[in-house]
């Protein structure tokens, strides 16, 4: 938004700000997948495990769509 106002240093803010996301993502990824994800779910059964893992997916996929229609209607004011 910022950038497209014009405002001076933006395009370098948002850059500074893409670079340090490729940085920390990977390392936060691996860690919430392997020392917490896989490990915690051997506390549940596979019944709840496939429960849980059935929401996830249903919520997951339902979180993307309502993110980008929200960027479209924001476009389209």
């Amino acid at each position: 938004e910022d950038y497209r106002k014009g405002e001076s240093g933006a395009l370098e803010k948002a850059v500074s700000q893409i670079r340090e996301l490729v940085t920390f993502y990977p390392a936060h990824i691996e860690k919430e997948d392997k020392h917490f994800f896989l490990p915690v779910m051997e506390y549940f059964t596979k019944a709840e495990q496939d429960i849980m893992l059935a929401r996830f997916y249903e919520f997951d996929r339902n979180m993307i769509h309502e993110k980008y229609r929200k960027v479209v209607e924001q476009f389209n004011k």
